[in-house]
């Protein structure tokens, strides 16, 4: 790790420029862990249906369950900086904790999750489509990726599309649009398309996290063998985005023992799921394998 000693410094710093966390539109529903632990269960009943009546002396009987379904935390995931006290001041605050600190978040924490979750999610649709999306086939592309979802009320659904579904959709032959006033501004022309029969359309520009699998070693990268997504279509009621644990700690120097510096701590503990009888609410388009 390079540290760059300075005597003077207009304080600009030239950073990766990166889209906020997306996935956060899901919300993070409340689940109860069972005995406080890392896992939590959902229970599904079933019942028999009806049945002809004789019309004799009484009822057919039916029958009736509830399964249960254990979902278990898997990403437990931490970080520590130690920043030397001296090493702040010598780079003109370059080093400051705040700086590090909003690095990591944006830089390496949002995008992270989102990946997980993105890729999670695909690994489970209930739908999984590959094709090749153009122009000619991106509103039908779309279309057909919330058609298994609609019944679960298109307000309740977000369609994550990548940058270059949106700009193929932008340019669609398969359907005419007027600009309007709407779309004009005085010095602006606004094309993007930002929902599609009542469902949220979310424009994920940032392609390293839009895929199907993931090496989470060190931070994230893509798996050799992973897929770019197309379309990711999520009913919100149909999963379960957990955050278990998310603590930040920060020492000045002379509250811990490890050294004159600043002390930063994070762990995440986090997990996405799909709920087992609701797969119908997740759909996936994927570009093909290279």
């Amino acid at each position: 790790m390079a540290i760059n000693y300075i005597t003077k410094d207009n304080g600009i710093f030239d950073q990766k420029i990166t889209q906020g966390l997306l996935t956060t539109i899901l919300g993070i529903p409340q689940v109860e862990f069972v005995n406080g632990g890392k896992s939590f269960t959902l229970t599904t009943i079933s019942t028999s249906g009806l049945k002809n009546h004789t019309r004799n002396k009484g009822f057919n009987s039916g029958t009736y369950g509830n399964d249960k379904k254990v979902y278990t935390m898997g990403q437990d995931r931490d970080v520590e900086f130690y920043i030397d006290k001296q090493d702040v001041d010598e780079t003109n605050q370059d080093l400051a904790v705040a700086n590090i600190s909003n690095v990591f978040i944006t830089e390496h924490v949002q995008p992270e999750i989102d990946a997980y979750r993105f890729s999670t999610l695909a690994a489970g649709a209930g739908k999984t489509k590959e094709e090749t999306i153009t122009e000619k086939n991106a509103y039908s592309a779309i279309k057909a990726a919330i058609l298994p979802a609609r019944k679960f009320g298109p307000q309740n659904l977000v369609a994550f599309v990548s940058t270059t579904v949106m700009d193929a959709l932008e340019r669609s032959s398969e359907f005419t649009r007027n600009i309007t006033n709407q779309n004009v501004g005085q010095t602006a022309l606004e094309s993007r398309v930002t929902s599609l029969d009542g469902v949220l359309l979310v424009e994920v520009w940032d392609d390293t996290r839009f895929k199907t699998k993931f090496d989470f070693t060190d931070g994230y990268a893509a798996a050799a063998d992973a897929q770019d997504i197309n379309i990711l279509v999520v009913a919100k009621q149909a999963v379960i985005p957990v955050v278990k644990e998310n603590t930040v700690f920060l020492f000045a120097p002379g509250e811990h023992s490890q050294g004159d510096g600043y002390l930063y701590q994070n762990r995440l503990y986090h997990d996405c799921f799909i709920k087992e009888q609701q797969k119908e609410g997740v759909s996936v388009s994927l570009a093909p394998k290279a």
